[in-house]
């Protein structure tokens, strides 16, 4: 019987992660999600028949893994597995990108409900069997609830890390893929030419850039992700005592809803606490007062591509005693990008005069972490590398078949490789 991987996204490319694993003209579905272009529309992964559907794993609940998949929903209703953390979380992201994006979207709210009701909460270290396949289940680390999964067949396996970390945050352990067998692992290659510095030195530079601003009277700007990122600098003010802490955007909700799934937090007191002390605003006069007032305000989106943020940097942008420090990965094209790249961002080119930072502080893994996972999985046979750009695969490439002796396989999107010919 033939095993193929098939790559409907994230083949030579950052993102837009989709791909099918297909037994005897069966297949489950490994992510479905959105890229977006330089007009910040989304582009879809590769089309595939919903109804050749076993199921569909979605890994975590950022939208380059999820986005898409209301579509496989619009007829019928193959089974899911999520985190109940991804469950709880995906409608809440679903329903925004409907909001923001729907007249670019093929699915509307019939199909969002369908995708979520099909959703069957698993745990690290649970394992399912659909029809032919089974699934075992493992933390990823990147963000809480995130999962890495190894899809199982009569001909074979598939380990599919999705994105993945192996370091220690305020708000997840790292993943521990030790021991664990797979012929053939798929794995992300975002910073496969680059390890990320130290994770306590980032937080240092973090917080002691925090207090500097804050003893002159100015105000710091954070934007982040609304899930995973948000989270983790609430933690790190919170353990660092900083105050006063303003909290506004989609983040509010992602909080609230990480607090009634504590499982999936390494120290839930600590973000609980955070909660507590921090200052959710609600409406444009809680705005106003903080951003005059004066503090840290953490905010949607982190590219500030919209969201709170974007109100709050033009409102800070030009005192030389305010600071934006920029967490999170800034995407081609997106008015953070920009920012760094040339002090500008993209209402009229105004030039900010506020301090700058980027700081380093990703949740996905490094050159060195993601070899180390690699040597510590067993039997593999093939590697495959998907979730990065092209020159940095192949870089990347080089460190593995020099290391592990494995010629990794790059393949682009709508490429089908074989594991077993019939």
């Amino acid at each position: 019987m033939s095993l193929k991987l098939r790559i409907l996204g994230s083949g030579k490319e950052v993102g837009r992660a989709a791909i099918a694993l297909e037994y005897k003209d069966r297949a489950v579905m490994l992510d479905y999600g959105v890229n977006f272009d330089d007009n910040d529309n989304p582009v879809m992964p590769m089309h595939f028949p919903p109804n050749k559907l076993d199921a569909l794993v979605l890994s975590h609940v950022h939208l380059d893994h999820i986005g898409a998949a209301p579509l496989l929903y619009s007829s019928i209703a193959p089974r899911a597995f999520s985190t109940n953390l991804t469950r709880s979380l995906s409608r809440l992201m679903l329903e925004d990108f409907l909001k923001l994006s729907g007249y670019y979207l093929d699915f509307e709210i019939n199909e969002v409900n369908s995708l979520i009701s099909s959703l069957e909460s698993v745990s690290h270290g649970s394992k399912v069997k659909v029809g032919e396949f089974e699934f075992e289940f493992y933390d990823s680390g990147h963000i809480p609830g995130s999962l890495s999964v190894k899809a199982s067949t009569p001909e074979g396996n598939v380990l599919y890390t999705a994105d993945i970390n192996t370091i220690e945050t305020k708000i997840v352990s790292g993943a521990r893929l030790n021991n664990v067998e797979a012929e053939t692992v798929v794995i992300e290659s975002t910073y496969g030419n680059a390890d990320h510095p130290k994770r306590e030195d980032v937080e240092k530079r973090f917080i002691d850039t925090v207090k500097e601003v804050l003893s002159s009277d100015g105000t710091v700007l954070v934007p982040v992700f609304s899930v995973g990122r948000g989270q983790e600098v609430m933690a790190i003010l919170e353990d660092n005592e900083i105050s006063p802490v303003y909290v506004d955007g989609m983040v509010k909700s992602a909080t609230d809803i990480m607090l009634e799934n504590k499982e999936f937090l390494k120290d839930p007191s600590l973000l609980k606490k955070a909660r507590e002390n921090q200052i959710f605003l609600s409406g444009w006069q809680d705005r106003r007062t903080a951003w005059k007032k004066g503090g840290v305000i953490v905010s949607s989106s982190g590219m500030l591509k919209g969201g709170p943020s974007r109100y709050f940097l033009k409102k800070i942008h030009d005192n030389p005693r305010n600071a934006v420090i920029l967490v999170s990965y800034q995407g081609r094209g997106t008015p953070g990008r920009e920012l760094i790249e040339k002090g500008t961002f993209s209402e009229g080119g105004e030039r900010i005069r506020a301090r700058l930072e980027w700081m380093d502080f990703s949740s996905h893994a490094g050159r060195s972490n993601l070899l180390e996972i690699l040597k510590n999985i067993k039997n593999i046979e093939r590697i495959v590398l998907v979730h990065g750009e092209e020159s940095v695969q192949k870089e990347f490439a080089k460190n593995i078949k020099e290391i592990l002796g494995i010629e990794p396989m790059i393949p682009a999107t709508g490429e089908v490789i074989e594991i077993r010919s019939p």
